[in-house]
């Protein structure tokens, strides 16, 4: 099951090399996905700043012995993605998706996830944006699931006859 995770998202934008703290302690506004700050002034497209994004995630008996990801469809860029507090994953470019596993990392009741995103100028070409972009999905997969994105397809042909080999990445407890 895949849930589109864009509305009820926070929205806080700090100075650079800003800390968790601050961004606790700092006033957010509510944002829904897709958010580029970047553009909200328009007189100033290469500013720098931290973009801070938090969502809190209830995690409940509804969700069983399942695994969770966060499928993040585009965030530009520098992005570092915290579960209650704790980085548990960086993205450095900004144009690829990118998948958190959340599995094992939530405790029951609330977590707060929280997206911090560094823009610095100059970066690019052309005007880059910033924030999280694009759409931002929950996936609830079993516990044992085939990963996707994970299979790989091979053809080859030899004396006349074709050939089909599939590969598949699997994820399964231990």
């Amino acid at each position: 099951m895949e849930l589109l995770w864009n509305g009820d998202w926070s929205f806080a934008l700090l100075p650079l090399e800003s800390t968790y703290e601050e961004m606790c302690a700092a006033e957010k506004r509510p944002v829904i996905l897709p958010h580029d700050w970047l553009i909200e002034d328009t007189r100033d497209l290469y500013r720098n700043g931290d973009g801070w994004y938090v969502k809190t995630l209830n995690f409940g008996a509804e969700y069983g012995d399942r695994a969770l990801y966060l499928d993040f469809d585009g965030v530009y860029m520098d992005a570092d993605v915290l579960v209650n507090g704790q980085v548990v994953c960086t993205h450095r470019y900004g144009y690829t998706s990118f998948r958190v596993a959340l599995t094992g990392l939530l405790r029951a009741g609330e977590n707060e996830i929280a997206v911090h995103i560094r823009h610095q100028s100059p970066n690019s070409r052309w005007y880059s944006g910033a924030g999280i972009y694009r759409d931002v999905h929950l996936a609830v997969l079993p516990r044992r699931h085939m990963v996707p994105d994970g299979f790989q397809v091979h053809t080859t042909r030899s004396a006349g006859r074709w050939t089909l080999e599939v590969q598949a990445e699997l994820s399964s407890p231990g």
